[in-house]
């Protein structure tokens, strides 16, 4: 758990606080508490769902580059206090593990804010799955998807709910010697993108976002030829606080691995910022080269304030 105001949780200004994965986040470990404030009338509640962990990439001649892992979606309810008790629990959901050379990446796991430190229906309150993970053969992560009203639990109808999908990753290197495709990012409500796909042979991994992005820098995926690294997603490691340099919050996805055209380890993908895809390998256009690993999805976070 991450405190915004550096003041022993529970105690600090309006209950503001991030809190982030913390150890096990199996579906009876890696609970959190969050105390409401007393004298509070409203509470805010946002939860950033995972991202994907992306491919890892192939070699042998007529392969190609590695998908990325899928960018988590967000969802938010502001709410009356008075119907929350006074302990309510939280669980953000860990980003997906990148694959190692020629293996699929792995999905997101789900984050839950809950009554309770459990995942039944009578408990939970709000709940998101992550992004999706990238496959070796050049397909892309699927974005994590909308809160599902029917399975979350009546509290969402009490307030102002809303929820949006993540953004889907690029696909890898579609030939020998291709360049992995980049991130493009088209929907104005994305704050976590997905991953770039791998690079294979002389061909160089997926930029991150793709320059046409604007608000979000383009970063370079790794270069070909040589199996060049892919970059880590932008605001990576960011501190999640709410001070006055804190903005912007948004993040970006991990820039694709290189291809290699020898008997060399092609470029790991970058690893995703907080709730997005990690980028897919590059691949080897040669049988005696060896597949980038894929690179890993950021983990989810959930901020808890009142007012």
């Amino acid at each position: 758990m991450l405190d915004a105001f550096d003041t022993p949780a529970g105690h600090s200004a309006l209950g503001a606080q991030t809190f982030i994965p913390n150890g096990s986040v199996t579906t009876t470990e890696g609970w959190q508490a969050w105390a409401k404030p007393r004298g509070c009338s409203w509470i805010y509640m946002f939860m950033q769902a995972p991202g994907g962990g992306g491919a890892g990439g192939v070699s042998g001649a007529g392969t190609t580059g590695a998908g990325g892992g899928g960018g988590g979606g967000n969802s938010k309810l502001w709410i009356p206090a008075c119907f929350l008790p006074d302990i309510i629990y939280v669980r953000p959901g860990r980003g997906g593990a990148g694959g190692a050379a020629a293996g699929a990446g792995t999905t997101g796991t789900q984050s839950y804010i809950a009554l309770a430190p459990l995942v039944t229906q009578a408990s939970l309150i709000m709940t998101q799955a992550g992004g999706g993970s990238g496959a070796s053969a050049t397909t892309a992560g699927a974005a994590g998807a909308i809160g599902v009203i029917g399975s979350q639990g009546p509290w969402i109808h009490a307030g102002l709910y809303v929820s949006f999908a993540g953004l889907a990753a690029a696909a890898g290197a579609a030939a020998a010697n291709g360049a992995g495709t980049a991130i493009v990012v088209t929907a104005a409500n994305c704050i976590a993108t997905g991953g770039a796909g791998g690079g294979n042979g002389t061909g160089a991994g997926g930029a991150a976002p793709a320059a046409a992005a604007g608000f979000y820098p383009a970063m370079a995926g790794g270069v070909g030829t040589t199996g060049g690294q892919g970059l880590t997603g932008f605001n990576h490691n960011k501190k999640l606080d709410f001070g006055p340099n804190s903005a912007p919050w948004i993040f970006g996805g991990g820039s694709g691995g290189g291809g290699v055209n020898s008997a060399a380890l092609a470029g790991r993908g970058g690893d995703g910022a907080w709730g997005c895809g990690g980028a897919g390998g590059g691949g080897s256009s040669l049988a005696g080269g060896t597949g980038g690993a894929g690179g890993r999805g950021g983990d989810g976070f959930i901020m808890m304030m009142a007012a």
